[in-house]
């Protein structure tokens, strides 16, 4: 009854201005800000300029100029643009200078492309249509009773899709990066939850009270808990129904993930109260926060380094949280939940044990 009582007073706290305010409007502005902003980078789409290219026909080949008159014909209804030069102008000059994609020449040695080098992905686009027609009038030239579609000639470019399921929008990507940074930081708040009484006096009193220290402790714990959980259920429906962010198929999992998460947070703020003096404390958990933030991708996706890099993402408490809950919500991998709440759980009772050792050794909390 005594846990209850104490776990209740911790939860009223959150009544407090700055406390909402950090708890849930802090998260809320970054995912806004942070989601809103670098969503290019998500989406994987990339915007073409103009394809402007240059030629000049210098074959005598009746058939290929026919190919080629289809070709152009049928690359610009796909929007290209195809200018034939006159003799006063060098298309490589006009190429180089960016002022045309690329420029071709067709002639008795063959066809032979110059690519402007300022515009590469436009480029390279021509450059492979060029491969294209030529592989085409090579068939063409060899097998002359051999029909070929027009439509063949439009579909010069495919773009084809890799059914690799769902992938996290810049808003669903920074909705779970935040709620878990913003966990960790409840670490400080943590590590004041004892301290807070010492220096408030009230810690004499409470041992008057006819409440044991393990009482005091779990209860605080308690209601710390509740009170992060609560804030976090905020944030995640905010994100659902506000800004459409996907939590998937397993919302009770992705709820136990940061459960976890909230858990290891309080021990490891408690942990460090007890084993460090003064604000040496604080000071070391604002640094694995910030360096644990950055290894673990809170500010942008880790998941393409390689090397040194990538080894040191694996002792960020925020990568292992992040990564299980990326496979639960986008690859239904319900088995990446153990191994992140053997890794939250099992430091917290390492921290949380450190404590209680200590605690007991002292005459007050």
């Amino acid at each position: 009854m005594n846990v209850w009582r104490i776990a209740f007073r911790e939860l009223k706290t959150i009544r407090e201005f700055k406390a909402l305010l950090f708890l849930i409007a802090t998260p809320l502005v970054w995912i806004l800000i942070l989601g809103t902003v670098v969503t290019n980078a998500f989406n994987g789409s990339i915007e073409l300029g103009d394809i402007r290219v240059l030629y000049k026909h210098q074959h005598t080949d009746n058939e290929l100029q026919r190919q080629w008159d289809a070709f152009v014909a049928q690359s610009e209804s796909s929007g290209m643009v195809f200018e034939p030069v006159n003799e006063n102008t060098d298309g490589r000059v006009e190429a180089e200078n960016n002022r045309a994609t690329g420029y071709v020449e067709l002639s008795q040695a063959g066809i032979v492309y110059y690519g402007n080098p300022r515009n590469p992905i436009e480029s390279d686009i021509a450059e492979t249509l060029m491969y294209s027609f030529a592989d085409r009038y090579k068939l063409v030239s060899a097998f002359p009773d051999i029909v070929m579609p027009e439509q063949a000639i439009t579909d010069n470019v495919r773009e084809m899709k890799l059914d690799g399921g769902r992938q996290p929008s810049a808003m669903d990507y920074y909705a779970i990066a935040m709620i878990t940074m913003i966990i960790l930081y409840g670490s400080l708040t943590a590590a004041n939850l004892i301290e807070g009484e010492r220096t408030r006096n009230t810690a004499t009193r409470l041992l008057a009270a006819p409440v044991t220290k393990a009482e005091i402790f779990t209860g605080k714990i308690a209601g710390s808990v509740l009170q992060n959980l609560l804030a976090v259920a905020v944030v995640v429906f905010v994100c659902k129904f506000m800004f459409n962010v996907y939590w998937g198929e397993h919302l009770g999992l992705v709820f136990l993930v940061l459960l976890s998460q909230i858990i290891f947070a309080l021990s490891l703020g408690l942990g460090f109260s007890y084993l460090f003096k003064g604000n040496v404390a604080t000071t070391l958990l604002i640094t694995i926060i910030h360096i644990g933030a950055f290894f673990g991708g809170s500010y942008f996706p880790l998941e393409d380094v390689t090397g040194v890099l990538r080894i040191l993402t694996y002792f960020s408490p925020l990568q292992w949280t992040n990564e299980a809950l990326l496979q639960i919500i986008y690859e239904n991998n319900i088995s990446a939940l153990g191994r992140v709440m053997m890794l939250n759980i099992g430091f917290s009772v390492v921290l949380l044990g450190s404590a209680i050792l200590i605690m007991r050794k002292r005459e007050g909390l």
